[in-house]
């Protein structure tokens, strides 16, 4: 049987995604861009509509919804979602196939444009801003939801692991760097851009920049006796059983070279991994493992200037 090509961020876009924001947070959000009187919020890379679905509670009656995405079937599946799921909340949803860098709409059309998690993934990110800043109104927000993905890597799961020895710890954190810097070498985007957002939005000439930090942790802590924790578990275990999320050895082994490591330390690494990796899938199914799931994800925003 041919093997099924993956879409990207797939393995993203399970049930547990709907976890990913604390909704008294959202809510707060939405107040401090002023959502309650927006009439129309686009969303770049919206994969199956997840950001404009959650805002959308906030938005007043009539406000149409904008969703880009370059997977035909994510797009699909918003639109599904918007007539079967929300289509009772009186906004308008508009969903499209297109890429970032070329958005398929016209210009000054929204009061709010927003990404998540998508300027970690492409080869320009300033030629998305602009395009983000073009289909957006004078005055209106650019907004981007973006982690630094490498801080995890100096958090601790259990007190044991504070015992650590430095040596192994760098020669990890060597590994996870040089994978970094060869994906963006390879064009493939860098997953850490959250650090440099407000940066890209200065050089792209928005105003009144803010930044804030989400609040969400996403914890894994026994008993698993709820659905967001449990969505969790599930979600960890399919990364393991289909090689996703890190565990893709020739993928992160071509990342390496291009960032300058050589094949023999990664293979030490690897062979490390696959021990963590069994040694982590046996304490999910015990339910013994414990994580306080910290992260960092930056929520920026800048305002399109008027003239």
């Amino acid at each position: 049987m041919e093997e099924r090509e993956k879409k990207h961020s797939e393995e993203h876009l399970g049930p547990a995604r709907q976890y990913w924001w604390n909704e008294d947070y959202l809510e707060l959000l939405a107040h401090r861009l002023h959502i309650g009187y927006t009439q129309s919020l686009v969303d770049i890379g919206c994969g199956k509509g997840m950001m404009g679905f959650k805002f959308s509670k906030y938005l007043p009656e009539g406000a149409t919804v904008y969703g880009v995405d370059f997977e035909p079937d994510y797009i699909e599946e918003a639109r599904q979602r918007a007539q079967s799921v929300y289509n009772h909340n009186s906004i308008h949803y508009n969903f499209s196939v297109g890429n970032a860098s070329d958005l398929p709409l016209p210009d000054a059309l929204a009061d709010i444009t927003l990404c998540q998690t998508l300027l970690i993934h492409v080869k320009d990110p300033q030629r998305v801003i602009e395009e983000m800043i073009r289909v957006t109104k004078p005055g209106g927000w650019v907004l981007a939801l973006e982690p630094n993905n490498l801080v995890p890597n100096l958090m601790f799961d259990r007190y044991g692991e504070t015992d650590f020895d430095v040596e192994s710890t760098l020669e990890v954190l060597e590994v996870k760097l040089r994978i970094e810097k060869g994906k963006k070498r390879l064009g493939e985007g860098f997953n850490s851009l959250g650090d440099v957002i407000p940066d890209l939005f200065l050089k792209a000439g928005l105003q009144d920049i803010n930044v804030w930090i989400s609040d969400k942790a996403l914890s894994i802590i026994p008993p698993y006796d709820t659905e967001e924790k449990m969505l969790r578990v599930d979600q960890m275990l399919q990364w393991i059983d289909s090689d996703a999320m890190g565990y893709d050895y020739q993928d992160n082994l071509n990342y390496f070279m291009a960032g300058g490591g050589d094949k023999d330390k990664f293979d030490a690494y690897w062979q490390k991994l696959l021990y963590n990796k069994i040694t982590l899938k046996q304490k999910l199914l015990n339910e013994e493992y414990v994580s306080a799931g910290g992260s960092l994800v930056y929520i920026v925003a800048g305002q399109k200037p008027r003239h």
